[in-house]
């Protein structure tokens, strides 16, 4: 442990080499768990069919980056794995150079950087089932290093580097900007800093990201309803008890949340160094300063949105795109106070290091030991089965695979990589299909398990929709185990094949 503990502290090499074994190890675990898909990587393998300046109510960078990687080496769960813990790898890289920018004490700026693993949201569910929230932490990361250095040392290059994380940001994930808000209205009341804003190369910043962005913005501006679907229907399901009852829950929500995101990381900065930390609490500069600007923004902005805009259900992603920051913030302070670090990172390694092991190791028994917990997690379901009973024995080759749902085709479209797939929850793409009596188009949907066989109405819809004319239907049922299920537990999969006339 000491000698690690050393190294991290004079070699930025050892901080890569650590988190890089770190995110391989995360993607060996979810090689070695079964081919159905999370709910995110399902969206990503079934938009991979295409290329579009949008989707749905998420942006496009994502997207384009999966998609272009599953051009390049195919689709498999190496593809989808790879891309997830290459953002995150990078994520920590950059948020560990921007502290290394703040931080005279470059044991803090490991510290600050490895702390990341102690916010749920990017420590475990970020591993676990995100995809478009990794690709905004890294745009994260990399703005708050051109921001650093913008502030600190500005060059040209700074400046562009900002655009460039503005403009991924963008396009990553829309409460994205919540960040550049608060950043913009922080550096602008900042007398240390607020000069940078006038700078006239400022001008390439902005030049940079709306270049960026211009591109889906089109698109937003021609499909608005599309990208606002979800967030409409959260606020209108929250104005349904009325609007005290919305704010009530609103003001009770936004401490919890609050607290769900910070709490283990003060904790874990808390006890390992010591009696320290709450003294350092006093402690400020110019660079501290503007955080705790930014935070404040942010408190009044979520307050905002829960007094004006109906939000009762405060989730942990209005408060991301900011707190991540406070690992760096808290090492930020205990810089600027002075006290000595002592053996502050020989204890806090071994926290680290447990999350390491623990975080793969639950994301693994939480999928192979799920008989054993009696749950159905989304990977247990058994596509794969459903495929070689259906597909491949029968040596059928479906022309066009219609689903359910978005998920479903996702998971579908996984074990039939070169057979269209299309859903009637997603209409923005027709995927183009050659309709043949030797190429059935194949009804796929889940059963209950209890009721005769029956085409859902929304399927009908959309075949009838993608062939016309409705020739008669022959729906069947399969009923297959769950994958590390428990002895009779079962997954019924409702299908039909629609055989051309």
């Amino acid at each position: 442990m000491n000698s690690l503990v050393e190294k991290l502290e004079t070699r930025p090499s050892t901080f890569i080499l650590l988190i890089g074994a770190y995110f391989l190890l995360n993607l060996i675990v979810r090689i070695c768990l079964p081919n159905s898909l999370e709910m995110d990587e399902a969206g990503q393998i079934l938009m991979s069919q295409w290329y579009a300046l949008g989707y749905d109510t998420q942006p496009p960078f994502f997207n384009w980056v999966q998609h272009a990687v599953i051009d390049g080496i195919g689709q498999s769960l190496f593809a989808l794995s790879l891309v997830k813990n290459l953002f995150l790898f990078l994520s920590y890289l950059f948020y560990y150079l921007a502290a290394r920018q703040v931080l005279a004490n470059k044991s803090l700026a490991v510290a600050a950087a490895l702390g990341l693993l102690t916010i749920p949201e990017i420590g475990w569910l970020a591993q676990r089932d995100l995809t478009h929230s990794n690709a905004s932490l890294f745009a994260a990361c990399l703005f708050v290093y051109g921001l650093f250095r913008t502030l600190e040392r500005p060059t040209l290059a700074t400046y562009l580097v900002t655009g460039i994380a503005i403009g991924v940001g963008l396009i990553s994930k829309y409460n994205f900007s919540i960040l550049c808000f608060c950043a913009f209205i922080a550096v602008l009341v900042s007398p240390a800093y607020r000069s940078r804003l006038f700078d006239p190369r400022i001008l390439v910043t902005a030049a940079v990201a709306l270049a960026i962005v211009l591109p889906h913005a089109f698109w937003l501006f021609q499909n608005f309803e599309i990208a606002s679907h979800d967030t409409v229907g959260k606020l209108a399901a929250d104005a349904e008890g009325g609007t005290l009852a919305q704010i009530a829950r609103g003001l009770g929500e936004l401490p919890v949340t609050l607290l769900s995101f910070c709490a283990l990381s003060v904790v874990v900065f808390a006890s390992t160094f010591r009696t320290g930390l709450w003294p350092s609490m006093r402690a400020g500069n110019a660079r501290t300063r503007l955080i705790e600007t930014m935070f404040l923004i942010l408190l009044v902005f979520l307050l905002f949105m829960v007094l004006f805009m109906g939000t009762a259900q405060m989730k942990v992603r209005w408060v991301s795109p900011v707190l991540f920051l406070l690992p760096m913030y808290l090492c930020m302070k205990i810089d600027a106070s002075g006290a000595p670090i002592g053996d502050f990172l020989r204890r806090f390694m071994p926290v680290i290091l447990l999350l390491m092991i623990l975080i793969p190791a639950s994301l693994f028994l939480r999928i192979t030991a799920a008989g054993v917990m009696n749950s159905h997690p989304k990977l247990t379901v058994p596509y794969q089965a459903f495929i070689e009973e259906t597909v491949k024995k029968p040596a059928v080759a479906p022309a066009l695979v219609i689903a359910e749902d978005a998920f479903m085709a996702g998971n579908i479209r996984m074990q039939l990589p070169h057979t269209p797939v299309d859903t009637e929850t997603y209409r923005l793409y027709s995927p183009p299909f050659s309709w043949s009596k030797d190429s059935p188009i194949l009804l796929v949907w889940r059963h209950d398990g209890n009721d005769g066989p029956r085409v859902p109405a929304r399927l009908v819809g959309r075949l009838k929709q993608r062939v016309g004319v409705l020739p008669p239907l022959q729906p069947q049922t399969i009923a297959l185990p769950f994958i590390y299920g428990s002895d009779g537990d079962l997954f019924h999969f409702g299908f039909a094949w629609v055989r051309k006339p």
